[in-house]
Order: C-alpha cells, then sequence, then structure tokens
C-alpha cells in the first residue's frame, strides 16, 4: 500500500550536484537588424537545462516616432534548431504570431522588468525615462535602449526567457547534449513593421496630433550587445551514464519528445484548406488579422481601456504647465488630461481598465464580419467549422462566442485571471483553438493527437460573412527527437 504524497513522510537526495552558467555570444554580429539571422552553438558535451536558455540584448528605433512592439519576443519571425546540420524542429514562420496567439488564451509569459509587455507612449517603465529627459523628450523621439549610443547606459537589456517549440517543450528539459551532434540554434529576426509608429505623445482622440496617429517615417528596430546565456549542470555519480547506456541496450536509442508547429497563412474567402501529416496532430491554432496588417502603423488602442476625456484642472484656463516640485504660484493654471476608460468612467471592477492599453497593429486579432459599414457589421452573423476529412468537428457550426468556450475547454492552461470582455477578444484577441488530443496529455508526455501519418489530415476552414481576413493557422504536433549509439538522431514527426 502506498500513501498519498501530502500524508508521506519521504525525502530524495542527489548529491554532487554542480550549477553554472555561461554566457555565449553568437557566431554572427552583436548587432542585427530587421529579417537578420541570429545563431548560437551550444556547449557540446555537457549537461544543458534547454528550458532555461536566455536571450539577452539591448533594442531601440532607430526612426522618428518608433515604438517596440508589446512583448519582447514579438521581434522573432523564426526559430530553427539544427542539430550537427541536420533540422529537428521544424522552422516555421510566424513564431511571433503563435506567440501572442497563444498568449490570448493562456496568459502572457512577460514580466515588465525584462520582457517588454506594454508599449510606452511617453515615459518608460524599463528605465523610467520619458518626457523630461533624452529618450522621449519630443513628439517624435524613438524609444532607445540600444548598447551603442545609448542615452541611458548599456545596462538596459531584455530578456526572451520563454520558448516555443523545441526548446520550450522538450522532455527531459535537461539532456546530455554529448549524445547529440552539435546543437545550434538559429534564430530570424522579424520585419521593422512589428514596431508600431506614433505621430505624438498625447493621448488619443485628443486632437489631430496623438499617439493614435501614424507617423510619416517608417519604423526601423536595431538589436545590439546580443548573447544567450546557458544553465549547465554537472553530475559527480555515473548513475545517468549507466541508465542511458541500459536504455540504449535495451530500445536502441532515447525518446526526446517536443512541440512542433506547422504554419499556414492565407488570404482567406470563405474557406481555407491546410495539410497535416503528423503521428499525433494535437492542437490548430487559428488567428485573424487586418488584409493591411503588415502595413505601417500606429498603435491600436484596446476597447474598455483609458483614452483622452477626464481633465484634471487648478484654477486658470490650464494655460500654464507646471511640474512636481513647483511653487504654488507656478501650479495656479494647470491642466492635465489624465484619460477616462471607455467602458465606465474610473473603470470597471474586475477589468482593472482604469489604465492604458496598446497593441502593435500587426499583433491585432479581428472578429471581421462584412458590412457596408460598422453598425451593418454588428449585426452580421458569422459561424465557423472545421471539416477534417470531411467530417465535421464539431458536428454543428460555431458562432464567435461559441467558439471561444471551445478553446478556453482546447488549451491546458487558460488565465481565469486573464481580464477580457467579448468587446476586447472580438476586437483585439480574436484567436481560436480546437484540441484533438486528451486533456493535460502534455504533463505525461502522452502523445494521444490524430495519427495523420497514413492518411494526411485535409482540413479545412470554413466561415460565413467574414470580409477576406488573412488567417494565420499553426497545427500543434508531438514530434520526437531519437538519439542513437554514435551520436545518430531521428525525427518522428
Amino acid at each position: 500500500m502506498s500513501l498519498p504524497s501530502n500524508i508521506s513522510f519521504f525525502m530524495s537526495r542527489l548529491q554532487g550536484v554542480s550549477v553554472s552558467h555561461f554566457k555565449i555570444f553568437p557566431e554572427t554580429n552583436q548587432t542585427a537588424d530587421a529579417n537578420k539571422i541570429i545563431r548560437f552553438s551550444l556547449p557540446s558535451n555537457s549537461l544543458v537545462n534547454l528550458k532555461s536558455l536566455r536571450m539577452a540584448f539591448s533594442a531601440g528605433m532607430t526612426s522618428n516616432g518608433g515604438r517596440l512592439p508589446n512583448k519582447i519576443d514579438s521581434l522573432i519571425s523564426r526559430i530553427s534548431i539544427f542539430c550537427g546540420g541536420v533540422l529537428i524542429a521544424n522552422n516555421f514562420d510566424n513564431y511571433h504570431v503563435l506567440r501572442h496567439a497563444k498568449d490570448a488564451l493562456c496568459g502572457s509569459k512577460n514580466d515588465a522588468a525584462t520582457s517588454h509587455p506594454e508599449i510606452v507612449r511617453r515615459k518608460s517603465y524599463h528605465n523610467g525615462l520619458g518626457a523630461d529627459n533624452a529618450v522621449l523628450s519630443a513628439a517624435n523621439a524613438a524609444e532607445d535602449y540600444r548598447a551603442s549610443a545609448n542615452k541611458s547606459g548599456s545596462n538596459d537589456q531584455f530578456v526572451i526567457d520563454f520558448w516555443e517549440s523545441f526548446l520550450g517543450t522538450v522532455e527531459p528539459s535537461i539532456v546530455d547534449l554529448g549524445l547529440l551532434p552539435q546543437l545550434t540554434v538559429e534564430i530570424t529576426l522579424a520585419e521593422n513593421n512589428v514596431c508600431p509608429c506614433v505621430e505624438n505623445v498625447n493621448l488619443s482622440t485628443t486632437g489631430a496630433n496623438n499617439f493614435c496617429n501614424v507617423n510619416a517615417a517608417s519604423p526601423i528596430y536595431q538589436l545590439t550587445n546580443i548573447n544567450m546565456q546557458v544553465e549547465v549542470l554537472g553530475l559527480s555519480s555515473s548513475v545517468l551514464d549507466s541508465i542511458i547506456q541500459q536504455r540504449l541496450s535495451s530500445v536502441g536509442y532515447l525518446s526526446l519528445p517536443f512541440k512542433n508547429y506547422f504554419s499556414f497563412q492565407n488570404l482567406h474567402t470563405g474557406n481555407t484548406k491546410i495539410n497535416v501529416n503528423s503521428a499525433s496532430l494535437d492542437r490548430l491554432w487559428i488567428t485573424y488579422r487586418s488584409s493591411t496588417y503588415a502595413n505601417k502603423g500606429a498603435p491600436h488602442a484596446v476597447p474598455g481601456y483609458k483614452l483622452a476625456g477626464a481633465v484634471t484642472a487648478i484654477g486658470g484656463d490650464g494655460a500654464t504647465a507646471g511640474q512636481i516640485g513647483d511653487a504654488p504660484a507656478a501650479l495656479a493654471n494647470i491642466a492635465q488630461d489624465i484619460g477616462r476608460p471607455t467602458y465606465d468612467v474610473g473603470g470597471t471592477a474586475g477589468l482593472n481598465n482604469n489604465c492604458e492599453k496598446y497593441i502593435s497593429k500587426y499583433f491585432q486579432f479581428s472578429h471581421l464580419p462584412t458590412g457596408a459599414d460598422a453598425a451593418a457589421k454588428l449585426l452580421t452573423e458569422t459561424d465557423f467549422v472545421l471539416q477534417v476529412n470531411g467530417a465535421s468537428i464539431p458536428a454543428y457550426k460555431l458562432n464567435p462566442s461559441e467558439f471561444y468556450a471551445l478553446s478556453k475547454n482546447s488549451v491546458d492552461h487558460y488565465d481565469v485571471n486573464h481580464s477580457l470582455t467579448m468587446n476586447q477578444y472580438l476586437d483585439s484577441y480574436f484567436v481560436q483553438c480546437m484540441r484533438f488530443c486528451m486533456p493535460d496529455s502534455d504533463f505525461g508526455r502522452l502523445a494521444s493527437g490524430l495519427d495523420t501519418r497514413s492518411v494526411a489530415a485535409n482540413i479545412t476552414l470554413e466561415t460565413k460573412n467574414l470580409d477576406n481576413p488573412v488567417v494565420n493557422i499553426f497545427a500543434e504536433v508531438t514530434s520526437e527527437l531519437r538519439a542513437g549509439v554514435g551520436r545518430a538522431i531521428e525525427v518522428v514527426q
């Protein structure tokens, strides 16, 4: 009889463990611009914790009015993993779109200290600089934290420490790279238009010049001081080596399962067809964007949050500006537009919307029904259905609310604290997910999705009354890297 862990008294001990951290530099240049490739070679013959890989860099805009996008990993469009020159993880396009899509349903993995989760309007929360200093002093100043020519010093670095695909999902995450050929990480940066460009730093709707008006200059970003930090572990005993040898002797290979993704993009005119061949098709992630998503644009204000409209004043006509610490005489004529939420003045309890919220136009996922005008679109009924080899999944058509409820049921980590109204979901976070595997199968390394190797899955997304959006579909599959004797490898998709 075994007792449950919450009433059992036990402790395990593993002695002789050493933990070290190393900084490695790219094989390419430490400075990179849009669409450039950054390549790292991980330490060979080392016990490496792949989930702890951290890419650090300084970033900045070199164009007037430029702002870095929300979520700093928006600057990555593709990640490729090579093992001895062999591609083992699919180098799918639109990695940054997948990251935004998953965060819309599962909650953000970005912290404010290093990951730039919000777009800066007037004053940076990264280094505290803003309207009254060198960084964002003028309406057309560019947000700049680069190591070279950096106005605020070279210590303002961003960090990407959460990864999709092989690096973030391989199990076990601690891998002896001595069993594999040289492991190389190749990162392709996104195009410049993932960054918004603004005309002024004033709140939106304050007039002709405001934050949500696009600047004439095209956005241009740059990364400097690029490096990657790696956690390397050591064991003084040979127990792990013995277990590995026994496994290789009995089975012939070591199994390293991980999540792989196939990406599809199409101008959707009623149906979009894809084909997936995999041993375990687990989920489909679907996003909808305007056909002009890649055009240069200003930030998009998420509905419900603050725009202009609430003014505080201290006497007079508000013609005189003032600063904290000024003498009372200088504060006699102050008017400050602090903005007001677009739902209820003062904000709505539970929604935390008494603040500003902007997203990049490039990552605005929207429900786009047909209609001659906005009022007509609100009355337009839309529906969605997936056809898999001719069978409807589910067996009925879904409206946006029903598909949203199904999407929440399709993810293992839906963030219940992620305040999201239906209005905000349809306007800015319109992401759908369909699960084909067992719930919580990811935790037990269980490949339970559709096996489409003998008969490839012909999948069709059918919709009614959508205004020809650009649809991105990501097929999430469980793949397996098999490491054999003599560093032989095989990938089972």
